[in-house]
C-alpha cells in the first residue's frame, strides 16, 4: 500500500505547486503593459525559486488588478457621460419620464453601460 500514500502526497503537495507555477508563468506572459525585461526577470526568478517566486509575484501583482482598476475608472467616466446625455435627451423632450427612469436605472445598475444610441436606436440622435 505504499503507492497509495505516495499518490496522496503527490496530489496534496506536488500538483498545487505545479499549478501555481504554471498559472504565474501564464500571467507573466499574458499581462499587458509589462516590458520584456520585467517579464524575463520574473520568469528567471520562477526557475530559481519555483515556489517562492510565483507566490511573491502573485502577491505583488495580483492577476487582473491593474486592468480591472482601469476598466472601472473608464466605466465611471462613461457612466457619467451616459447619464448626462440621458438627462439632455429628457430635457429636450425626446425621452418620456418613464423611458428616462428605465434607461437611467439600466445604466446605473449595469456593470457595462451601453450608449443611448444602442439602447434606443439611432432615431434619437
Amino acid at each position: 500500500m505504499p503507492w497509495f500514500w505516495q499518490a496522496v502526497l503527490l496530489a496534496i503537495f506536488v500538483v498545487p505547486v505545479i499549478l501555481l507555477f504554471g498559472y504565474a508563468v501564464v500571467d507573466v506572459i499574458r499581462r499587458p503593459g509589462t516590458g520584456f525585461w520585467p517579464r524575463a526577470l520574473w520568469l528567471i526568478a520562477f526557475c530559481i525559486l519555483p515556489i517562492v517566486g510565483p507566490l511573491a509575484y502573485l502577491v505583488i501583482n495580483p492577476p487582473g488588478s491593474r486592468a480591472m482598476e482601469e476598466a472601472l475608472a473608464g466605466d465611471e467616466t462613461s457612466r457619467t457621460s451616459e447619464l448626462q446625455s440621458l438627462a439632455s435627451l429628457h430635457d429636450q423632450g425626446k425621452l418620456t419620464d418613464e423611458e428616462f427612469r428605465q434607461v437611467k436605472e439600466q445604466t446605473i445598475n449595469s456593470g457595462m453601460p451601453g450608449s443611448v444610441r444602442e439602447q434606443r436606436g439611432s432615431q434619437l440622435l
